[in-house]
């Protein structure tokens, strides 16, 4: 079940929508909209394979470290999880739907008033996040572009002196249309020439 924050995410941008099976205009979103998750949003570019950031909010940074804009997002990612994650990206673009990404990472801690014994200490802890991606169609009608909001799921480290290392991808899944609620239909029903129903 995914995060408050990420079910909010993805509830404004089905909002958005003009058809359950079509991305919407990236024109129309608005990240004011969202205000509270202003700093966990990203954008990445689908127009080449590194995925680069367009956009990166400050809670990003902080778990990095430095600004994203303008790196490739898969470069986030160990090589092992790079086939998976290619995969899940496509058929996001492609299907024009959202993907949720389970991730764990370790947190790689360094302060220079910290002995090595004292940093190992701290070196075991991972912590677990999600990432929900939404592809956005330009003027033209194509996906190039994914809005997305990086969501941690574990507690925040015990040392606050460190960055993310390289994602494991855990899963993926993709987002599908809430199904239509059925319209039910009045039938009327005759009994001898009398409506009954």
């Amino acid at each position: 079940m995914p995060h408050s924050s990420t079910v909010s995410f993805l509830n404004y941008w089905r909002g958005l929508q003009m058809q359950p099976d079509k991305a919407p205009l990236r024109e129309h979103f608005d990240p004011a909209r969202l205000k509270a998750l202003m700093p966990q949003m990203m954008m990445v570019s689908t127009t080449d394979h590194h995925h680069r950031f367009r956009l990166s909010g400050g809670f990003l940074r902080s778990l990095h470290g430095y600004d994203l804009k303008d790196t490739a997002f898969p470069a986030l990612f160990r090589n092992a999880s790079l086939s998976s994650l290619t995969t899940a990206l496509m058929l996001a673009r492609r299907r024009e739907l959202p993907v949720i990404l389970s991730l764990t990472a370790p947190w790689n801690v360094s302060h220079p008033d910290m002995s090595p014994e004292e940093l190992a200490l701290f070196q075991t802890e991972t912590v677990r996040l999600e990432i929900c991606l939404c592809p956005m169609l330009n003027g033209y009608g194509k996906v190039d572009r994914m809005v997305g909001l990086y969501q941690t799921l574990s507690p925040m480290p015990r040392n606050p002196n460190g960055v993310l290392g390289r994602y494991t991808l855990e899963a993926s899944r993709l987002i599908e249309p809430e199904p239509a609620e059925k319209i039910s239909h009045l039938r009327l029903v005759t009994s001898d020439g009398r409506r009954i129903a």
